[in-house]
């Protein structure tokens, strides 16, 4: 195998600690052996050291999904390629292979001049591989792609190479002494390590780190190392000239880490400890004095979050107390007191205490990514609290004192969100920006941050009204990230307690930090995000642990990615559902709400803005269509349905009418079809059962007398149809082999002589004036089409042989008035105009096993909609057999289209998904 993918791992590690320490800075984080690693300069800001390569080699494999990703970015590219370099100049000759099997070899990080980053290796040579044998290779390797100059630097030759060409690889410098081989690509960063070498210093001199390097797994393929007191410095090179200065301040978070690599085929894990200087107080000493606790926050922030950072805190007055003392050792305990002091002067105030004293143990900061470019992309500051009372309270307590200084009544501060017709929420005002920052510290900055509201556990800080009634909207949806597919993946990987927690979605938070970041940066993140929409989670976790942080860092690679399209709202039901919602009227408002059943058979009433209004469990699926009735002729409206045992009838909120439900005489074989004959509410339900009788019920669920049919033939499937022609009622049904056409009564109407394999498919009436009209429409388990005219004469067309499973519909999809055939049989769709000539066909890449559903928008514009239930994508096609603009969506239910009454142009689409959520999309 290729070489190559023995270096894979090394600048993927370097890039994920950049990434996750520079966005840790960007929230503002307040400042808190002739052994080849004495050759490592001690300003090195990472060190990689690597203890097997052969099983490095196996593990970054082409099967690496991680690294097959990132390499195609150009700055890990670069870094590869100067890596892969390196290994050619090795491959060639057999002794030289030896140097990989020679470990440990070293890999470490520089900020040098102009903000530039330099790697260096150093190598340990084996026995039998002199300082000769290695210069005199480079050098024939060299001769004619470009020239090697020699020079002295404090008695150690220094061999500057400079390359013809660079594209590949830029101009390097090499040393050997002794038995240590080092290479640079910044002769700097090779003379500070001859120069530390003379003079007998190294890293192992250094306290911080030999305590670390202690702590290093022995079994492991690689540990990384990390100086806090450097690496701020390295990571400035990637913000703008405004937050350097900022960002060098975190070298006060913590003294040294360690992180063992764990690198998976679809997952990088790290973990290790953080160590603090005794000396010296730091961020990371603030938390060691708190008892890891399990994340919350995730159950109130939506799912959009592209980032989040939380704390737990189990004593915060003791957190207060000790972040003082951090704050005095860097000079700005001074500016923080009076902060508060003229806040609490100002309006009569106590903070800290006004926090602290309703918090239980958690604060958290979110940025929210929202799902396209136009959608609210808020900030919120969350803290866990004790008591929603309590707390709810205490702000207005806050308030009322601020209100009376600014001589306002109180009610200026307050605004009421009206979610729906039954439920709202207050919003308080805060006349006070960047109120959590100023008591929690710079860590917790949200931009102008003023509005307020108490939901369940948590108070919730935003920087704007809208994003906190978009975050209200989805936690009242149950639209969070603790339901969250991609978020569960990365918290089943770590630990369930923390003190700190940090969580980036790469493909969502671009938006948020390229501010930050110089230009070519944040071009270049925007530019490759097809990369990040594969690997897009990466987080951090630290916990206190025998004075330490015990610490796990996880980059994930999803093996499925959503790009889903916008939904205006998804409400998450108990489990999966393969319900085709249903939209029903609510004739308080007059507005639709959605009706749904899940496979656990809980049945859910969903209004407008996507709330659940109520839900209920039965013992059995629903076997029927959902009808609407006035049960009690009022004007009230009631849902009723069917199910192998009983005839179902629920109001508007969810009760069961009384004398339902009824218990069926014997087991349904198909669903129940509910007749209003003269429009006046005088309803007849009609169902089949295994005896073979078809049950006719009035609608108070009384069998009905003088219903004069007897037994079908075998058992009828496929529900009643009542079809009226001129002044005559017909009922319509089927068994296996006959067709049956009743009057009211349940006498023979009609007789059909004409006997045939009836196909699973439902009579559809057709009166278009064609040759078989009037009449009823079905097909044969072959597919072929017969129409059954109310005289009792049967025609059939032949449109080819099509399996039994297959689907037929007769509807007009060309606004001509003249019925198409359409069917769907297997993976293919076909459509056949009213000459039954072929319209048109569509294919898709799997199996579909549900009829297609027919939508008329217009007199002309009619679609058919198609599910692929194991690729959850649903289709809209055109009645030219083209793929409506926006398809396929995601889903995998039959879904309904219609309105919700906020839009003349535009039609909602609800349907069920695999996640468990119901999507309204929106349709224009």
């Amino acid at each position: 195998m290729s070489k190559k993918n023995k270096w894979a791992y090394v600048p993927f590690i370097f890039i994920a600690l950049l990434l996750i320490i520079l966005i840790i800075v960007i929230f503002k984080k307040p400042a808190g052996s002739a052994d080849p690693i004495n050759a490592i300069p001690v300003n090195a800001s990472v060190i990689i050291k690597v203890n097997d390569f052969n099983a490095l080699h196996e593990k970054t494999s082409a099967e690496y999904k991680i690294w097959q990703q990132l390499r195609n970015l150009p700055l890990l590219n670069r870094i590869d390629k100067q890596v892969v370099f390196i290994d050619s100049l090795m491959k060639n000759v057999p002794e030289i292979e030896k140097i990989l099997d020679n470990p440990p070899y070293f890999i470490s990080a520089h900020f040098s001049g102009n903000e530039k980053i330099s790697l260096f290796h150093v190598f340990r040579l084996p026995a039998g591989i002199s300082s000769r044998k290695v210069t005199d290779f480079i050098n024939s390797l060299i001769v004619n792609s470009g020239t090697v100059t020699v020079r002295k630097y404090e008695g150690t030759d220094i061999h500057e190479v400079a390359l013809l060409n660079q594209s590949k690889v830029n101009n390097f410098s090499f040393a050997v002494r002794g038995d240590i081989l080092m290479i640079s690509f910044s002769t700097t960063v090779l003379e500070d390590a001859v120069r530390q070498m003379n003079q007998g210093n190294s890293l192992m001199s250094v306290s911080g780190f030999t305590s670390i390097y202690a702590t290093a797994g022995k079994n492991v393929d690689a540990n990384v190392f990390v100086n806090f007191n450097e690496f701020p410095r390295t990571l400035s090179a990637f913000v703008k000239s405004d937050f350097k200065s900022e960002v060098r301040s975190c070298r006060n978070f913590a003294d040294w880490a360690e992180l063992d690599v764990n690198p998976l085929s679809d997952m990088l894990l790290m973990n290790g400890f953080v160590n603090t200087n005794d000396s010296v107080k730091t961020m990371a000493s603030v938390l060691l004095s708190q008892s890891p606790q399990r994340m919350t926050v995730d159950q109130v922030l939506p799912s959009t979050v592209a980032s989040f950072l939380t704390l737990t805190i189990t004593d915060p007055a003791k957190y207060i107390s000790e972040y003082e003392d951090f704050l005095r050792e860097q000079g700005r305990l001074t500016a923080y007191k009076n902060t508060l002091q003229s806040l609490n002067n100002a309006y009569g105030t106590n903070f800290p205490d006004d926090f602290t004293g309703i918090m239980e143990n958690e604060i958290a900061m979110a940025f929210d990514g929202g799902t396209d470019m136009d959608s609210v992309r808020g900030s919120y500051f969350v803290m866990r609290i004790k008591s929603k009372t309590q707390t709810e309270q205490k702000i207005t307590d806050i308030l009322t004192s601020m209100a009376r200084v600014e001589s306002k009544p109180l009610s200026n501060y307050i605004t009421t969100y009206k979610l729906d017709e039954d439920l709202s929420f207050r919003i308080m005002h805060l006349p006070v920006r960047k109120l959590a920052a100023k008591v929690f510290g710079g860590l917790f900055t949200v931009p102008d941050e003023q509005y307020v509201t108490v939901l369940d556990n948590f108070l919730v800080i935003a920087g704007s009204e809208q994003s906190l009634r978009s975050l209200i909207h989805n936690f009242v949806l149950n639209k969070t990230l603790e339901h969250d597919a991609a978020f569960g993946e990365f918290r089943d990987n770590l630990s369930p307690r923390s003190n700190l927690c940090f969580y980036v979605n790469l493909s969502k938070s671009q938006p948020f930090y390229s501010p930050f970041l110089k230009n070519t940066i944040g071009k270049a993140w925007n530019k490759n995000m097809p990369v990040f929409q594969n690997v897009q989670l990466m987080g951090l976790q630290l916990s206190a642990s025998n004075k330490m942080l015990y610490s796990n860092f996880l980059v994930r690679h999803l093996s499925s990615v959503s790009t889903m399209a916008q939904t205006v709202w998804e409400s998450r039901l108990d489990t999966l559902t393969d319900f085709k919602p249903v939209f029903v009227l609510n004739h308080q408002t007059g507005q639709n709400e959605v009706f749904v059943q899940d496979l656990n058979n809980t049945i859910y009433l969903v209004n407008h803005v996507g709330r659940i209004l109520w839900k209920q469990r039965l013992p059995d699926r629903i076997n029927s269509e959902v009808f609407q009735i006035d049960y009690f002729r009022n004007g009230k409206l009631q849902l009723m349905f069917s199910t192998r045992n009983q005839i179902y009838l629920v109001d508007r909120n969810g009760n069961f009418v009384e004398r339902f439900p009824v218990t069926l005489r014997s087991p349904a074989t198909n669903g129940l079809a509910v007749f209003d004959y003269e429009s006046n509410r005088d309803y007849r339900l009609f169902i089949a059962c295994e005896d073979k009788h078809i049950y006719a019920y009035d609608r108070q669920g009384t069998l009905v007398q003088g219903w004069a049919f007897g037994q079908s033939e075998s058992e009828v499937t496929k529900p009643l149809n009542h079809f009226r022609i001129g002044t005559k009622d017909f009922i319509v049904f089927g068994d296996r082999y006959k067709t049956y056409i009743l009057d009211r009564k349940g006498n023979t109407r009609v007789s059909v002589d004409t006997y045939f394999p009836v196909s699973q498919n439902e009579y559809v009436l057709n009166v278009s004036g064609d040759d078989y009209s009037p009449s009823v429409v079905t097909t044969d388990t072959t597919g072929k089409v017969y129409f059954i005219s109310f005289t009792g004469t049967v025609k059939t067309a032949d449109l080819g042989t099509y399996s039994a499973s297959h689907f037929f519909d007769y509807k007009d999809l060309t606004g001509d008035n003249k019925p198409e055939f359409i069917f769907l049989d297997n993976k293919k769709m076909t459509v056949f105009n009213n000459n039954q000539s072929k319209l048109f066909t569509v294919k898709f890449d799997e199996p579909v096993a549900s009829k297609p559903q027919y939508y008329q928008f217009t007199a002309t514009d009619k679609k058919l909609g198609v599910v692929l239930r194991n690729k959850n994508l649903i289709y809209l096609v055109n009645n030219d057999g083209s793929l409506y603009n926006g398809f396929p969506l995601q889903g995998n239910t039959p879904f309904s289209i219609g309105d919700f009454g906020d839009s003349l142009s535009r039609f909602n689409l609800v349907v069920g998904s695999r996640d468990n959520f119901l999507y309204n999309y929106r349709v224009q």
